[in-house]
């Protein structure tokens, strides 16, 4: 029998975050709303809590991990302790729907893949508790990399060229390197595979079957490398209208091959897309499309699609405040009208922590470690002379505009000097 147990953590300060960062999401009655969050140890999680720190609501997490990273935010009311989704998938939900006929709460909030689930049993959640949910069938055609590379083609919107395959032979049969072999539900980094060479091919092949994946009735996508720079699109829908969309450059990637640095970025072309997926799905709730976006051609390629809010921060900070938007959603105050929200772009955020983390994986794959983002925004090195000094390690977003950096050790979100005080969770204001 698992035990689970809650604690409670003092209230958010009032002046985390400036204003002006947020525009628009400081809401002055939204305090009696209460959110609970489906999980609090990934990025998403984090900075989803922080895009909604500044609009008053109550917030709540439920994790398996007693140090998850949103435990210990300011911004959360509660933590509870529950079952792991990926390994007891119905203790889970039996915890989750036992725990919102206990508590009342206005929005169940999924902030990652907890979404599927709560999708496919939307029937059994409570009567009137809000939450930003597609379809099952709906979610069904993005949620796994078969299905979206369907969709794709039934909708005619571009992706690299693709093959879909199912047995080792047809994968020893695959000679054109180099490409992308992906499992159907899986992360960048567990399964996927960049092949070059026939070697690295005969490798996967094996790892694959070893999974009992090349038995003939699993399907695998197999994608030509195709050119153009990473980006991700990042969009809140309402019965198949675009509220907001919010597109990033990737500029480095973090261990599981999350987008761990971004920039603003203005893509016409996937909003539009975007507008006709909304539409071919009656999508309700965030959606999210990673795309290579060639700069030559101005055209995007799509190659997945996350059903549920991804590291919101840099569109929170480019005054598109996705998070705020998806409850808004959930509690029916926005329908499916109006013009589509959208942010000025350029700006400039990274996770430290998670740079770091995966800097030592992927440097070497073209994208820049710690210390090329430090001079991207006009910081020296450590050790160089001079009176600038290293931020100190932390987990959530900093953000810059085109000119140098504005955040600092020594300097608050309005550029004033002042002396942090050094408290668990470390000693970055922009974390806490």
């Amino acid at each position: 029998m698992t035990t689970h147990h809650s604690e409670t953590t003092p209230n958010p300060p009032a002046n985390e975050l400036p204003g002006d960062v947020l525009a628009g999401s400081r809401h002055t009655d939204r305090a009696a709303i209460r959110i609970l969050l489906s999980e609090g140890s990934s990025l998403s999680a984090r900075q989803t809590i922080t895009a909604l720190s500044r609009c008053g609501y109550t917030l709540d997490v439920c994790d398996p991990n007693p140090l998850c990273i949103s435990r210990f935010s300011r911004f959360i009311q509660r933590y509870y302790r529950c079952p792991a989704v990926g390994t007891d998938p119905l203790g889970y939900l039996e915890f989750v729907l036992h725990h919102l006929t206990q508590e009342r709460y206005d929005v169940l909030l999924p902030v990652h893949e907890q979404a599927f689930l709560f999708a496919k049993v939307r029937d059994r959640l409570p009567t009137g508790l809000g939450v930003a949910l597609a379809d099952f069938a709906a979610f069904l055609q993005v949620q796994g990399k078969v299905a979206f590379t369907r969709l794709m083609q039934r909708l005619s919107l571009p992706q690299p060229p693709t093959s879909i395959i199912g047995t080792r032979a047809e994968v020893e049969a695959m000679d054109r390197f180099p490409y992308y072999l992906k499992t159907d539900y899986s992360t960048a980094g567990q399964g996927v595979w960049r092949v070059t060479s026939a070697a690295e091919r005969d490798r996967a092949a094996i790892a694959l079957e070893q999974r009992g994946l090349l038995d003939g009735t699993r399907e695998l996508v197999v994608q030509d490398e195709a050119p153009g720079v990473l980006c991700q699109a990042q969009a809140v829908f309402a019965y198949g209208h675009l509220l907001a969309v919010h597109c990033t450059r990737t500029r480095g990637v973090s261990v599981g091959g999350g987008h761990s640095a971004r920039t603003g970025v203005d893509h016409p072309q996937v909003r539009d897309h975007l507008i006709a997926l909304g539409r071919a799905l009656a999508w309700h709730g965030p959606l999210v499309l990673d795309y290579l976006f060639d700069e030559a051609s101005g055209c995007p390629s799509y190659i997945e699609a996350n059903p549920r809010l991804v590291e919101p921060m840099n569109a929170t900070l480019s005054g598109v405040n996705l998070a705020d938007l998806t409850v808004r959603v959930a509690l029916g105050e926005v329908g499916a009208s109006g013009d589509t929200q959208l942010g000025p772009f350029g700006i400039r955020s990274h996770s430290l922590l998670a740079i770091l983390l995966g800097g030592a994986v992927h440097h070497r794959r073209g994208y820049p470690g710690p210390w090329a983002l430090r001079r991207e925004q006009g910081r020296p090195d450590p050790g160089t002379p001079g009176p600038a000094k290293p931020d100190p390690v932390g987990c959530g977003d900093r953000a810059t505009a085109a000119a140098p950096a504005h955040s600092s050790r020594h300097r608050d979100w309005r550029g004033q000097r002042v002396q942090h005080k050094r408290r668990r969770g470390g000693d970055d204001p922009c974390l806490r």
